[in-house]
C-alpha cells in the first residue's frame, strides 16, 4: 500500500513525500515535490495533508465515562477507540490510588491484551499512578489509599514484568529508593509526582533511577525557603536535570502557555513527553458530573475539576489536541511538538526501534490530519483504522 501527496512529519524536518507500506511495516520512505512517487499499487492520496507517527501517551486513565479502574475489556475498548480518534495509536492506560486490590485487578484485566488492540488505541502497558505518592500533593488522588511503598506490596506489581510501563510516586517518601531501584532494574519508569521533595531528597532518588517527572507542574513541590535559603523543588530539579523527562498535560489549562513555553526552552525538544492525562469526563458534554477514584469531578468546556471546584481531575484532551495547543499557544514548532508526543514517548519505553517516527523498519502506525489539527485517518500496523466522513 503507497500513500501519497503528504507532508511527511520526521523527526527533524517536514517534507512533501508519500510512503510505502509492507506488512504492516514501514516500508520505504520517499520525499519528492510532487509527493508521489509509486506507479503502481494500491495508493491513496493524503490531499497535501500532514502525516505523523501515531502519537504514544504514557498518562491516560479514560474517556467517554469509562475508567481504567473498572478493570473491565469492553471499558478498555471504549477507551482506547475514543483516543485512536485522536491520533494516538499506542497509549498506557493508567490506574489511580487505589487498594492493592484494585490496583491487581486492572493489572490482571490488561494482562492478555498487552500490545493488543481492541479496535482502537495499541495497549502497550499499564502506567500505575499511585498509591506510594504525598497526601500533600494528592490533587485528585484518594488521600485515604495514599501509602508508603513497602516490598511486600510493590513485589506484587512487579511481578508482572513488561505489563508496569511506569510508576508514579513521592520519592521522599520512606522506602521509596530501593523501590526505585527495583523499578529501574525492570526496565520501568520511575517518575517522581505527586510529590512534596526539595532536591536534598530528590538527589538520592535520581542517583536510584529517577527518570520522569509526572504532569510536570501539576501536584508537584516547587522551590521553598527554609530560613534565609531557598531549595529546588521536584519542579525545579526536573527542568535542570537533563537526566529527567518531563510529563507536560498540552491543554493550557493544566500548565499555562508561559510556562509550557518555559518548559520547552528548559527541556528541549528531547525532554519533554506529551501526555493527554485524561480521565472518564474525555468525550463528554460540559456540565456533566463523574466519580474519579471515590472523588466527585465535573466536566467543563476545557477541563475536568473536582465538584467543589479546587483542584484539577485530569482533563478532557486528545492528543491531536496536545499537538495543536503546543504549537497554537505554546509556540512549538509542529515537529518538534510531534516529537514530544511519539519519539520522545517510545525512547521512555525502550521502544525507538519498533515505532515513534516515520522512518523504514517501523511499525506503519500513522496519523493524518490537515491544517486545522484536524484527524482524517489513523493507521495501526498498516491497517487503517479510523477514517473522518
Amino acid at each position: 500500500m503507497h500513500l501519497t501527496n503528504a507532508k511527511l512529519i520526521l523527526p527533524d524536518t517536514i517534507q512533501r513525500g508519500a510512503l510505502e507500506i509492507r506488512n504492516g511495516r514501514i516500508h520505504r520512505v520517499v520525499t519528492s515535490r510532487r509527493g508521489n512517487a509509486f506507479r503502481s499499487g494500491v495508493t491513496r492520496n493524503l490531499q497535501g495533508g500532514f502525516l505523523a507517527p501515531g502519537f504514544i501517551d504514557l498518562h491516560i486513565h479514560g474517556a467517554v465515562g469509562r475508567d481504567t479502574m473498572e478493570a473491565q475489556t469492553e471499558a478498555f475498548r471504549v477507551i482506547t477507540e475514543f483516543h485512536l480518534r485522536g491520533g494516538t495509536t499506542s497509549l498506557a492506560l493508567t490506574t489511580l490510588t487505589a487498594t492493592g486490590v484494585e490496583i491487581l485487578k486492572v493489572l490482571e484485566a490488561v494482562k492478555p491484551l498487552l500490545n493488543r488492540s481492541l479496535g482502537g488505541a495499541r495497549i502497550v502497558g499499564v502506567h500505575l499512578e499511585g498509591p506510594f505518592i504525598s497526601k500533600a500533593q494528592a490533587g485528585a488522588q484518594n488521600p485515604e489509599q495514599i501509602r508508603n511503598p513497602v516490598a511486600r506490596e510493590w513485589r506484587r506489581y512487579l511481578r508482572y514484568g513488561k505489563l508496569v510501563t511506569q510508576v508514579t510516586l513521592a520519592p521522599e517518601n520512606p522506602g521509596s529508593l530501593p523501590f526505585i531501584r527495583a523499578l529501574r532494574k525492570g526496565g520501568v519508569i520511575a517518575s517522581g509526582g505527586h510529590t512534596n521533595a526539595t532536591e536534598l531528597q530528590l538527589m538520592p532518588a535520581l542517583a536510584a533511577g529517577l527518570n520522569q517527572a509526572t504532569h510536570t507542574v501539576s501536584a508537584m513541590s516547587s522551590v521553598t525557603k527554609r530560613g534565609p535559603y531557598r531549595m529546588a523543588g521536584m519542579l525545579e530539579f526536573a527542568l535542570g536535570r537533563d537526566e529527567i523527562m518531563c510529563e507536560l498535560i498540552g491543554d493550557g489549562v493544566h500548565v499555562p502557555p508561559t510556562m509550557m513555553r518555559m518548559i520547552f526552552n528548559a527541556k528541549g525538544r528531547d525532554g519533554v513527553c506529551l501526555i493527554t492525562d485524561a480521565t472518564l469526563g474525555a468525550g463528554l458534554k460540559a456540565g456533566t458530573k463523574f466519580v474519579l477514584g471515590g472523588v466527585r469531578a465535573r466536566v467543563t468546556l476545557r477541563v475536568a475539576e473536582l465538584e467543589d471546584g479546587s483542584a484539577l481531575a485530569g482533563s478532557t484532551l486528545t492528543m491531536i489536541e496536545a499537538v495543536r495547543r503546543s504549537v497554537q499557544l505554546a509556540g512549538q514548532s509542529l515537529v518538534d511538538a510531534v516529537l514530544m508526543a511519539s519519539l520522545n514517548p517510545a525512547r521512555q519505553l525502550g521502544r525507538e526501534k519498533e515505532f515513534g517516527s516515520i522512518e523504514p523498519g517501523k511499525r506503519a502506525d500513522l496519523v493524518w490530519f490537515d491544517d486545522q489539527f484536524r484527524v482524517r485517518g489513523v493507521w495501526l500496523d498498516g491497517e487503517r483504522k479510523f477514517a473522518a466522513k
